[in-house]
């Protein structure tokens, strides 16, 4: 109630003319309130709730000093996003609070149309993603109106299979993922870092949840989650790959990891072993807080092509070592969280039965690529020649809110099994995470100390070396790419890449886009044309009745 007052509070703050010390404070009330009752649900019950309300509370605490300064950027839009951030907040704890039913589907529209708002205000650069944005959170109503609707009167597969689309299109489930990578690049950093680590985990709650409201799952959902997630996931890096847009391809991997989230769900619905689960719950917080601070992270960029950045390490050597963090955990690196929940899963799968093991393989496959992936960002962001000016904006307050992040990201990479214990779950011996920093920061000093010396590079006789001699996004991930037949790189003077999953979504779009016309057609200004389609509505409606 506490939070919830708060951040009512934050909003009519910047409604009303955007103090910037008052929003601060109610933002960080409303974080701490969230933290206090995610972790009495979480560690007192157990309750799926608790871990959305720590992530949340998590992101909350860091955006109460990242987002007034990052704003200050901002000067006309900044009253209209103070307003609705803390709505959109309100909305997504309303969705984990609220009994399912109506009051579900109400503050999941509230969510959905909030999110559409703070992804459109950017203009007209951001309508396309705005656009992708409301047709994925159609599809996604209209799934879960079929669900809740339906309950009584539809078979457990027609009700899960209304589930798996309307929580799976908000989970960016493979193959309706691809809202969120148009979507998130074009908002401003901070409301992508509350779609990717926050919003997003609702689809994995709700589907987790479902079993409690509905019943059981099928055999299928629980094999249609693993199946698509762990593809998912591999498709999701090597189009990624190909992504020239820094926080886009961050998107892309926030696909990924919500793919391995629900192979997670799906092993546990099939098996019903805790490992499963504690890889599908330590997996969501990891996430939030890496994912939050790199979305946070790029912010701090006044440009986002990977072709024109470089040389940003030397430029800003705070923001290189928290974003290296977060992408040291977002590749799986040991004793990074995502290496603890990738850890649990694979003892999940290992000792599952049937045909589950063969989940190592692809998990083994998602693990290099998610190295590959990385390397690619922090090497051509931050490493070598820079390749254009960039202009940084990095203040106190947003260097705190990164900093908060980071700090309770290495926490979890260090305890996690404290994390786990309200599922009784068991990860590995607790020195082994502090084993592998000593051995890291040793390695570390003990090459720093070695003598070293220091040579020209190797030019091809051209002086003097150039940023074009550089490769460049693609050129870099070409040898990759050329592996997976799926995507189609055709090279040039201006490289392009095929994707035919975007020409399905074109079309389904076009599709929407003539029936909506036909729709408005029937908008007549006529009050007599009015008057005639409500009596055959109520023809019909009489008529189904009877029969």
């Amino acid at each position: 109630m506490v939070s919830a007052l708060a951040l009512v509070g934050a909003s009519l703050v910047g409604l009303r003319g955007w103090d910037s010390r008052g929003y601060t404070w109610l933002l960080g009330l409303a974080g701490v309130g969230f933290l206090w009752a995610g972790e009495a649900v979480w560690f007192g019950e157990g309750g799926a709730a608790g871990v959305f309300l720590l992530l949340l509370g998590l992101l909350t605490l860091a955006l109460a000093s990242y987002l007034p300064e990052y704003l200050g950027h901002h000067p006309k839009e900044a009253p209209v996003y103070a307003f609705l951030v803390p709505l959109f907040l309100l909305a997504m704890v309303g969705v984990a609070q609220a009994p399912p039913g109506l009051p579900f589907l109400f503050f999941w529209e509230g969510m959905a149309l909030l999110g559409y708002l703070l992804v459109a205000l950017e203009g007209p650069k951001a309508q396309a993603g705005a656009r992708a944005f409301f047709l994925a959170s159609r599809l996604s109503g209209a799934g879960l109106y079929l669900a809740f609707l339906g309950q009584g009167h539809l078979g457990p597969d027609w009700i899960w299979a209304g589930l798996l689309v309307g929580f799976g299109v908000k989970a960016a489930l493979f193959p309706f993922h691809l809202w969120l990578p148009r979507a998130h690049p074009v908002a401003i950093s901070p409301v992508s870092a509350l779609l990717s680590g926050a919003m997003t985990k609702l689809g994995l709650y709700g589907l987790f949840q479902a079993q409690t409201w509905f019943g059981p799952p099928p055999v299928w959902v629980g094999f249609a989650l693993v199946l698509l997630g762990l593809f998912g996931a591999v498709y999701a890096l090597v189009r990624g790959l190909a992504e020239e847009d820094l926080k886009g391809a961050l998107a892309y991997s926030s696909v990924e990891n919500l793919g391995l989230m629900l192979a997670a769900l799906g092993g546990y619905f099939l098996t019903g072993k805790a490992l499963f689960l504690g890889a599908f719950f330590l997996h969501q917080v990891g996430h939030a807080l890496f994912k939050g601070l790199l979305f946070l992270g790029s912010g701090a960029l006044s440009e986002r092509q990977l072709s024109r950045l470089g040389g940003l390490w030397h430029r800003m050597p705070l923001l290189g070592g928290l974003v290296l963090l977060g992408m040291a955990v977002g590749a799986g690196l040991p004793p990074g969280a995502v290496f603890a929940a990738e850890w649990v899963l694979y003892q999940g799968f290992l000792f599952a039965p049937g045909l589950l093991p063969l989940g190592v393989g692809a998990l083994a496959l998602v693990g290099a690529l998610a190295l590959y992936f990385y390397v690619r960002l922090f090497g051509l962001a931050f490493l070598g020649a820079p390749r254009g000016e960039v202009a940084l904006h990095l203040g106190p307050g947003m260097r705190f809110g990164l900093l908060v992040l980071a700090v309770f990201l290495v926490g979890l990479s260090l305890f996690p099994q404290q994390f786990l214990r309200p599922l009784g779950q068991g990860l590995y011996p607790s020195w082994i995470p502090w084993g592998l920093l000593a051995l890291a920061l040793g390695l570390y000093r003990w090459l720093d100390r070695r003598p070293s010396r220091s040579y020209g590079t190797w030019d091809c006789g051209f002086q003097p070396l150039t940023s074009r001699m550089q490769p460049n996004a693609l050129g870099f991930s070409e040898p990759a790419l050329r592996l997976f037949p799926f995507l189609r790189l055709r090279v040039g003077e201006r490289p392009e890449l095929d994707e035919p999953l975007e020409r399905v979504y074109q079309g389904v779009g076009e599709g929407f886009g003539w029936a909506t016309r036909l729709v408005q057609a029937l908008q007549s200004g006529s009050l007599h044309f009015y008057l005639l389609l409500q009596l055959l509505t109520l023809v019909v409606v009489m008529g189904v009745v009877l029969l």
